[in-house]
């Protein structure tokens, strides 16, 4: 091979090796970023911790497939099934949640879209969007306020949580911006103005503003019990709300923690027909 041939090879190959180092480079940034967009959007409120740490010290694609795989697995409600109800539902309300709750911040990165991509629509909504006069429930207080713009989701039940949740998302900058309260009082809008919107304990002079669950936890009241809750529910009191608020924030629960309890679900028996002749 002459000179010029091969200066003419070198000329040929070295541009297309480079062009294929780029492409690699390029394939494997665009999978980095899939899987971290996996990790830290797609599965960010329903991955546990143990299953996190174990994601991020995988180090190859089919290792992270493998665990994605699993992943949706130990979650099916009916392995029997050719389609994964989770993860399809899943989806859905993370689409549902971008359409519904974005205001600046995408719907999925909202309070509204964190809980109901966790738990899924509400039993019923009470929405309020303009605030305004307001006539507390006996369970808040009684009497009347004004409040911020709020909703309440009320859930039948919540698996690991309990029955009858109640939860309130506030929006006190009048933004869309609507975060989850811990306590009622979240809500009233006049509660920096002295005199206005008392409650029935306080217009009665049995309490005072300060004594008010989530204030002052268990101030105020009668031997020792705070006028305001007399008329509350068990999970009204305030150390109930906290676990409630906590809880709510949690993972859902695993359906199939061990793998191994799948191959239970899909195990059969079929009987198969005989007869038996006698001689």
């Amino acid at each position: 091979m002459s000179v010029v041939s091969s200066l003419l090879l070198l000329t040929l190959v070295a541009p297309a090796a480079g062009q294929q180092r780029d492409t690699e480079a390029l394939r494997k940034e665009e999978s980095e970023d899939y899987y971290k967009k996996w990790l830290k959007e797609d599965v960010v409120y329903v991955i546990t911790d143990d299953e996190k740490a174990v994601f991020q010290k995988l180090t190859t694609s089919d290792e992270r497939e493998s665990f994605i795989e699993q992943f949706w697995q130990r979650r099916d409600p009916d392995p029997r099934t050719p389609h994964n109800e989770f993860r399809e539902e899943h989806y859905r309300r993370i689409a549902y949640a971008n359409e519904h709750f974005t205001s600046g911040d995408r719907g999925w990165m909202t309070d509204r879209g964190r809980i109901y991509i966790m738990h899924g629509p509400p039993d019923s909504i009470e929405s309020r969007p303009s605030g305004g006069f307001y006539r507390r429930e006996m369970s808040e207080g009684g009497g009347v306020t004004s409040t911020y713009p709020f909703e309440r989701w009320r859930y039948r039940h919540i698996d690991g949580i309990g029955d009858d949740i109640v939860l309130e998302f506030v929006d006190t900058t009048f933004t869309d911006k609507y975060q989850l309260a811990v306590f009622p009082w979240e809500k009233d809008a006049l509660t920096q103005f002295p005199g206005a919107g008392k409650t029935l304990a306080e217009q009665s002079g049995l309490t005072t503003r300060a004594d008010r669950p989530g204030m002052m936890p268990g101030a105020g009241g009668h031997g020792g019990a705070n006028p305001n809750l007399w008329y509350s529910r068990a999970n009204d009191v305030p150390f109930a709300r906290y676990e409630t608020f906590a809880k709510i924030q949690a993972p859902p629960i695993v359906r199939y923690p061990d793998l191994k309890q799948i191959v239970k679900v899909n195990v059969g028996y079929s009987t198969i027909p005989f007869e038996v002749s006698e001689s």
